[in-house]
């Protein structure tokens, strides 16, 4: 009973109070430095980290792995923010508000980073199904390209992305980006809510909820509740693709990826404000792309159940894959380096060679700069002999001066040199 009685208090305060409000600021820079910027990117490390743990498990090549991570990566956001611009902020467009630059900036005005055309400033707005969309067509350029196998590449891709994107709702979850409807605290879902202060009047809660006078205002946090919601999905989708034993045919783990996602983000949509989303036939632009998410990805399982296979892998696990690939980078290495040493002991002799060469030119020009030195010396001696003989007269003495054999020393000198 007293265990009964404690769990209803405990259900009770959780139903009234809502969750303890949190929120993580940025760092502007002129280029905003966001504490969601930096989680998103560790997403995007541990999601890249799984990707190539599958794809060597079933023995793709390095190239591949790099060139399709930068193609999903770039392309996605660079369309999570396109599509963002032109289904939530298409009105911000022609925007021509100025913002002084900062001291240190070098450049002109217009060339501050907060005064380009809003297509150009990636970091301002994403949209979740942008992204998705971005990816999908990075995703099907590299495969078209490359001539891949387009099901085993999906499946690489999503168990990839579908981690990084989890991780990216924790941001947004602490950024408050996506800051849903009230609730009410009477509600038994109340505690799933966030109280928020009203004194922030974050995304306008203040001016959409007047008749609140307390102090916080609980509304969703829809960022957290779509996390909370992607944790089992991680869970299954990464247990059918690591797992040994009666492996899904190839394609599967991405249409059943987007069959459980779509339901959740259709959903979510509700509990925004009415006036927080342009409506589109009543519904949001993600609406409908779950609506289309949810068709496809029913009727590609339907295909894949019928005549899909299991992609081939090169080892009994994901461990044992990467195992034998250390091994076999190893080797590798250990060829290169042996390959390297038997060069070296090839051009050894060559070296030595040339090393002798210069020493015996080096000992040649030594000698010849004795002898020159000995001949130089001589010279001088002659020259003192001859001025200590007494004079003779001019004609009785004089005689044709005789040249020793082979001419003067530098004369000597060079001739050694041509024979040589």
């Amino acid at each position: 009973m007293y265990a009964m009685a404690l769990a209803l208090t405990a259900t009770t305060t959780a139903s009234t109070t809502g969750m303890p409000f949190f929120h993580l600021g940025s760092l502007d820079l002129g280029i905003p430095i966001q504490s969601f910027g930096v989680i998103v990117a560790a997403g995007v490390l541990i999601g890249a980290w799984l990707l190539r743990r599958y794809a060597e498990w079933h023995g793709v090549e390095d190239d591949h792995i790099r060139g399709l991570l930068g193609w999903v990566t770039v392309c996605g956001f660079l369309g999570a923010h396109e599509f963002d611009m032109i289904f939530y902020n298409w009105a911000k467009i022609g925007d021509a508000t100025v913002v002084p630059p900062a001291a240190w900036w070098p450049l002109g005005e217009a060339l501050y980073p907060s005064n380009w055309p809003l297509p150009l400033k990636i970091w301002e707005g994403i949209s979740s199904y942008g992204g998705f969309i971005g990816g999908a067509i990075g995703f099907a350029i590299y495969v078209w390209w490359k001539r891949l196998p387009v099901r085993l590449f999906a499946d690489i891709t999503i168990v990839g992305l579908l981690p990084a994107f989890s991780i990216g709702r924790i941001g947004c979850t602490v950024v408050s980006d996506h800051i849903g409807a009230a609730v009410d605290s009477g509600k038994w879902y109340a505690f799933l809510a966030m109280d928020y202060p009203r004194s922030m009047n974050l995304s306008g809660l203040s001016e959409r909820y007047p008749d609140i006078k307390t102090e916080y205002i609980r509304a969703w946090n829809l960022g957290l509740v779509e996390f909370l919601y992607l944790i089992p999905v991680n869970a299954v989708i990464l247990y059918l693709a690591f797992r040994t034993k009666k492996r899904p045919n190839a394609g599967f783990l991405t249409a059943l990826t987007g069959l459980l996602y779509a339901p959740i983000r259709f959903f979510l949509d509700f509990l925004r404000p009415e006036d927080s989303d342009p409506r589109h036939l009543g519904l949001t632009f993600a609406q409908w792309a779950s609506l289309l998410a949810l068709g496809t990805a029913a009727y590609v399982i339907m295909r894949i159940m019928q005549s899909g296979e299991v992609a081939e892998v090169v080892a009994p696990t994901a461990g044992e894959a990467q195992r034998r690939l250390k091994l076999i980078l190893k080797e590798e290495l250990d060829a290169e380096r042996e390959k390297e040493e038997v060069e070296e002991k090839k051009e050894l002799p060559k070296a030595k060679a040339k090393v002798k060469a210069k020493d015996d030119d080096d000992k040649e020009d030594e000698e010849l700069a004795k002898e020159a030195e000995a001949a130089a010396a001589e010279e001088e001696d002659e020259e003192d002999e001859e001025e200590e003989k007494p004079a003779k007269p001019a004609a009785a003495t004089s005689k044709p001066a005789v040249k020793k054999p082979g001419g003067s020393s530098a004369q000597r000198k060079k001739k050694k040199k041509r024979r040589r």
